[in-house]
């Protein structure tokens, strides 16, 4: 072999070790320099947030498509009856307590599916079922109704959580699961969030509860005061009286005669008027009507 060759070969040998040591490829970190805002995850260049309709997902899971997902679930749909794990569809057993179901799920009929329920509040002796929509359920034991309710005394399942999944008619609220209109003369007579307007318990939340008054004759609707018509088939609301064909809530002194106490003996807190268990109270000139919801 001549020398010519043998430095050919020589060179051939060093680039192919060289070739050798070649590093591999890396992928670019997306996420590099990225700041997310709180509550948020770096996913490939993406900021995503770690909850859903304010409620925490698992680690290692993102709100995708309003349900908390794990990672490699993102973008996958599955079945109704199946949720994702691991990337794949699945029907994932549980039972009632069990940790099996994520964030934004619930166990229905022993497995986990996405809960259309939440931040659905339902009218009194209603209750939520997995198309997110209310239902009228007749029971006669717990049995009868789902883990998270029980069977009320009138026969129908209501919410175990109490007042938390209930919507109340206007000038009520609501009291172990019930919907009551509640007499008072001051806010302490009221519960938390709760205030105390024309002599009734109202929900702060409740339009008319940022009125402090309306003139005489008027009553509040929706925020403004008004005068509203009654008699024969028109009810007034709450613990109002009709006088003369109009509503109108009950006078100071009215007011006072159904002070906390009056409608519940021995018991601490406001009367229930036209709840369960209330009683038609007596003001101080007539007696207080209270008006159907």
């Amino acid at each position: 072999m001549t020398s010519t060759r043998i430095a050919v070969l020589c060179v051939g040998l060093i680039a192919l070790a060289a070739c050798d040591k070649t590093e591999p490829l890396v992928p670019p970190d997306l996420c590099a320099g990225v700041a997310c805002p709180s509550a948020q995850i770096c996913v490939e260049g993406r900021c995503l947030a770690t909850s859903c309709q304010g409620i925490a997902c698992g680690q290692g899971q993102v709100c995708d498509r309003g349900s908390c997902v794990e990672l490699g679930c993102m973008g996958v749909s599955c079945s109704d009856g199946q949720r994702c794990r691991g990337g794949s569809c699945v029907r994932v057993s549980c039972s009632p307590g069990s940790t099996a179901c994520y964030p934004m799920e619930r166990c229905a009929e022993s497995a986990c599916v996405f809960d259309t329920c939440l931040g659905v509040k339902c009218p009194q002796g209603t209750v939520c079922r997995t198309d997110g929509a209310c239902h009228s359920v007749v029971c006669t034991g717990d049995y009868n109704c789902e883990a998270t309710e029980r069977c009320g005394p009138d026969g129908r399942c209501i919410p175990a959580s109490g007042c938390e999944a209930v919507r109340c008619p206007a000038q009520q609220v609501c009291r172990d699961s019930a919907c009551q209109a509640l007499a008072c003369s001051t806010g302490a007579d009221c519960g938390p969030g709760e205030v105390c307007r024309f002599g009734t318990c109202l929900s702060s939340t409740d339009p008319c509860a940022a009125v402090s008054s309306c003139p005489s004759g008027q009553v509040c609707r929706a925020g403004t005061c008004s005068r509203q018509d009654c008699g024969a088939g028109r009810s007034c609301q709450g613990v109002e009286i009709c006088r003369a064909g109009f509503c109108e809530g009950p006078v100071r002194g009215e007011a006072q005669g159904v002070a906390p106490a009056a409608g519940m003996p021995g018991g601490p807190g406001p009367a229930s008027v036209g709840g369960v268990g209330g009683v038609t109270p007596r003001g101080t000139t007539h007696t207080l009507q209270p008006g159907a919801f």
